[in-house]
């Protein structure tokens, strides 16, 4: 399975840009995000792929619930599934960047000293993500 789709999410993986493409196209309910999200890391883990651009900015009603669900359950799962850093860029609408700057809830970026399993990048616009993700790529294959 290499692509995931449902009314609230679509998931593609381009092996040319060893790149995971996430599109939520609405707001969540819980158990929506959670499906979600299990499905981003079953078709990475299948893919090998850990270079993830994961574009929010249609979902809607994330609330600190949400957050603690991604923070507690969801990345803590993505180290054994993938068994090295998973690189992550959200792609957010700038009205929802700022909430989640100004939310003190809500992990600010995370930075490759904080010896976490993953890394996450927010960004407003896709070129730099991407750039962002290629870069991360790039670094990554040097240190192999």
């Amino acid at each position: 399975m290499d692509s995931f789709s449902t009314a609230y999410l679509d998931v593609t993986y381009h092996p040319n840009q060893q790149l995971l493409y996430g599109h939520w196209k609405r707001g969540v309910m819980p158990f929506e995000l959670q499906r979600g999200y299990a499905a981003i890391l079953d078709i990475a883990a299948e893919m090998n792929c850990r270079f993830w651009l994961i574009d929010v900015r249609r979902r809607t009603g994330v609330d600190a619930s949400d957050v603690f669900w991604m923070m507690e359950d969801f990345f803590p799962r993505v180290y054994p599934r993938l068994g090295r850093t998973a690189y992550v860029a959200l792609l957010m609408a700038p009205h929802h960047l700022a909430g989640a700057m100004a939310n003190i809830g809500i992990p600010q970026k995370s930075e490759a000293s904080q010896d976490l399993p993953y890394l996450i990048q927010r960004f407003t616009e896709e070129a730099p993500a991407r750039a962002w993700l290629e870069h991360c790529l790039q670094q990554d294959s040097v240190e192999r």
